[in-house]
């Protein structure tokens, strides 16, 4: 996307990094002499095929939070933090994103006719999800609805949902019961058998554990220049209207 698109500059704060994280990831998480490969239970052939599985079962639907939702019956589970917090989150990114898209394109044609995004979109369908129309990831976009909720799943996945499912994992894992990164004997299949002298016998070694717990707590920690979701706009220099900006803060 070129960097004087209005869809680069509304998605830039929360991708500036994801190639250099994913490329850090590859060298030294999963890569033959990576943390994972060298110390986790799965180790690298089976993380492999891990993510194979992951990435087959992998839908549009499970991307969009208030969909995800429904389809795993949440809606009702009292104290679900994740679902409040998230549904919340999610609906003032998504009235944010409804109201720049639909500044800059006054029409479904206009959409249609913006060859930029319909390459876009369609190299994301190609190399980001291996052209499996399985997945229900769009093609192309011909309705301005359309790239609003594409644009609200980047964006939310980006920044809610990756919170959730990473900044926390140092306060869970780094009590290594909690999540240890292997074991060494088959966990247990009977509740209650277990003894201390089995569970010892099952951790895994103090060397393990220093990794697991050292990759854990570099991966939830908090880069030093990060920028929260209502202050982003002050970092960056946008083109949009100021209605935009000032209903985007106050909400």
């Amino acid at each position: 996307m070129p960097m004087v698109h209005p869809l680069y500059k509304l998605l830039i704060p929360h991708t500036r990094y994801s190639l250099q994280i994913n490329l850090l990831a590859r060298a030294f998480l999963i890569a033959d002499e990576g943390v994972f490969t060298q110390f986790a239970a799965s180790g690298g052939e089976a993380m492999n095929e891990i993510l194979r599985r992951s990435v087959a079962s992998l839908t549009y639907s499970s991307l969009c939070m208030p969909e995800d939702i429904t389809a795993r019956g949440l809606e009702s589970v009292p104290n679900n933090y994740y679902r409040d917090d998230g549904l919340k989150l999610w609906d003032i990114i998504h009235r944010f994103v409804e109201e720049v898209i639909c500044f800059y394109y006054k029409s479904d044609s206009e959409v249609r006719e913006d060859q930029e995004l319909q390459n876009w979109i369609k190299d994301i369908f190609d190399h980001g999800f291996l052209a499996q129309e399985c997945t229900g990831i769009p093609q192309s976009f011909s309705t301005v609805p359309e790239v609003v909720k594409f644009v609200t799943v980047v964006i939310f996945t980006c920044s809610g949902q990756h919170s959730a499912v990473n900044s926390g994992q140092y306060d869970y894992g780094g009590w290594m019961p909690n999540t240890p990164i292997s074991l060494k004997q088959p966990p247990p299949t009977t509740k209650g058998q277990s003894t201390e002298s089995t569970m010892l016998k099952t951790f895994p070694d103090v060397g393990t554990t220093a990794q697991g717990m050292s990759t854990m707590w570099l991966l939830s920690k908090q880069s030093s220049d990060s920028v929260s979701l209502p202050s982003f706009m002050n970092y960056y220099q946008y083109h949009l209207s100021p209605k935009t900006i000032f209903s985007y803060k106050i909400s």
